[in-house]
């Protein structure tokens, strides 16, 4: 039924690595069945909050201090959205774990303070769907972004992108799906070294090849609307690093928190990635190629690595590619590079003239 479809789409937080998927999802719905999060979104798919008018039906960029709304799992989802509310946009985000978002979001060690910018809405307050709905509805973006294998359901993206008004520019993270540097090798480091290893196989690229075209579908219709694609390989790191060589305050990151939940081996090399790589390379359409021969060498590697993509560098890219007309209706993507230092706002306009 419509509640079933509706629990089982809603986004939680990423499947840890030692859980049993199946016991995981009966925890999930057990979850679910204790929170409103499917009449929240069930309320925001039937019922629309006033939208503001429009004066254009351009596929503009979205303007500085203007809405956005993410949506997705994992680090890469919260670390989305925290930098686009660094960036200065109005961010909203739907948790159904607050506690946990805020841990992660907020560093309690470096007595990180709260961006105002944003807003994680609960799922227990009446407010909340009065509040995702006018988030839906008068949204200037839309950011898409899990870290798991996974998209959005067709339940879900009706809601997040309705048939009228809410977000005109969307930026969605997909996966390199060329198969270039990929193969049995890249499958065989997922199994034996890290299970988040991105190895392309045919299920899973086809699976992110017919979310493309449906939201591309969907956007078609929707006039005055554009999407901007961002494709990443393996995704690492997302913390501040270490206390000895501190990722910039100015450089949004998930707070230390995130190293301990993502932890599986003595040597945290999480961390490691977020000190060594801290340079990006943007390739042009879906080109960058995957680890190849060196896949069991590069699945747990702190350095810059083929087939890999850091999650503090990614997210701007996500971000940034929102604010920018060119964007629209293009696709590139995130890989590494080492850099004792994170790119500029210069060095991200170069970088980006280049794809796009």
């Amino acid at each position: 039924n419509q509640y079933s479809c509706l629990r089982a789409s809603a986004p939680h937080y990423w499947l840890p690595h030692n859980c049993d998927a199946k016991v995981w999802r009966n925890k999930v719905g057990q979850m679910a069945r204790h929170t409103r999060y499917a009449l929240l979104i069930a309320a925001a798919a039937a019922l629309q909050a006033p939208q503001r008018r429009r004066t254009s039906v351009t596929m503009a960029a979205v303007p500085p201090g203007g809405r956005v709304l993410a949506v997705g799992n994992g680090p890469v989802f919260l670390l989305a959205a925290k930098t686009a509310a660094k960036m200065g946009s109005k961010t909203t985000i739907v948790s159904a774990r607050e506690e946990l978002f805020t841990q992660l979001l907020w560093s309690e060690a470096r007595e990180e303070p709260r961006d105002p910018n944003l807003t994680v809405l609960g799922v227990t307050r009446d407010e909340d769907v009065e509040a995702f709905n006018d988030a839906v509805a008068n949204a200037d973006g839309l950011i898409i972004a899990f870290d798991a294998e996974q998209t959005l359901t067709d339940t879900l993206l009706d809601v997040v992108l309705p048939a009228t008004g809410g977000a005109k520019r969307v930026a969605c993270l997909s996966k390199h799906l060329n198969g270039k540097g990929y193969g049995p090798f890249v499958a065989a480091s997922k199994t034996a070294a890290n299970k988040e290893v991105w190895a392309a196989s045919d299920k899973q690229v086809q699976m992110y090849r017919d979310f493309e075209n449906k939201l591309k579908s969907k956007l078609a219709s929707r006039e005055g609307s554009g999407l901007t694609i961002v494709r990443c390989g393996t995704l690492k790191g997302g913390g501040p690093a270490s206390p000895d060589d501190p990722v910039p305050d100015a450089v949004p990151t998930l707070s230390e928190k995130l190293y301990d939940d993502l932890a599986k081996d003595i040597v945290n090399w999480q961390l490691l990635f977020d000190c060594d790589t801290r340079g990006v390379a943007l390739t042009p359409g879906d080109s960058a190629e995957g680890p190849g021969l060196r896949a069991v060498f590069t699945a747990c590697a702190s350095d810059a690595s083929p087939g890999d993509s850091g999650r503090v560098p990614l997210c701007p890219a996500l971000v940034r590619s929102l604010a920018r007309d060119d964007a629209e209706g293009k696709e590139f993507g995130v890989t590494t590079a080492a850099a004792e230092k994170h790119s500029s706002d210069a060095e991200w306009a170069a970088a980006l003239d280049a794809v796009l």
